[in-house]
């Protein structure tokens, strides 16, 4: 167990203005389509053959699952250490571009706020901006995220 402690990040070991690139994943069609098929059944993320009828020329992945696949590698990267105790919320979430079979996706986040939650002393709040790049570097989705960490302070 105290192997684990002395990984854990606490509210006070994260610094505004830090940004954490949280690694890549490339995207494959059967990729788009699998998630498709079970969680946004559009043709144009299910039908490569409609898909290349459509104003986007091809099977384009599904918003969600492009934010999905972005909550996983913060997680990998920033979170399984952070002393999260809740996610808040997310604000301004946009897709800028279409993601397509065989794009590598890059994740990053930069936190913008840190400070003590004003209802429990043992607690506070992280903001971050998540940025999400295909392998040309154009933003294909970005969102502000919020949650709930632990503070140092409570722990015993």
């Amino acid at each position: 167990m105290a192997d684990t402690d002395h990984r854990t990040v606490y509210l006070e070991d994260i610094e505004a203005q830090t940004t954490i690139d949280c690694g890549e994943i490339t995207v494959s069609a059967d990729d788009i389509i699998e998630f498709a098929e079970q969680f946004d059944p559009l043709e144009i993320h299910t039908d490569p053959e409609t898909a290349s009828e459509s104003r986007y020329d091809g099977l384009i992945a599904s918003g969600y699952h492009t934010l999905s696949l972005s909550v996983r590698l913060l997680v990998e990267e920033v979170r399984s250490e952070r002393a999260v105790v809740a996610g808040l919320g997310i604000d301004d979430v946009r897709w800028h571009e279409p993601v397509r079979p065989g794009d590598t996706l890059a994740v990053e986040t930069t936190v913008t706020e840190t400070r003590p939650s004003e209802s429990d002393p043992n607690t506070g709040i992280v903001r971050e901006r998540i940025s999400v790049t295909n392998q040309s570097g154009a933003e294909v989705l970005s969102l502000e995220n919020h949650e709930l960490v632990e503070r140092r302070s409570s722990v015993t």
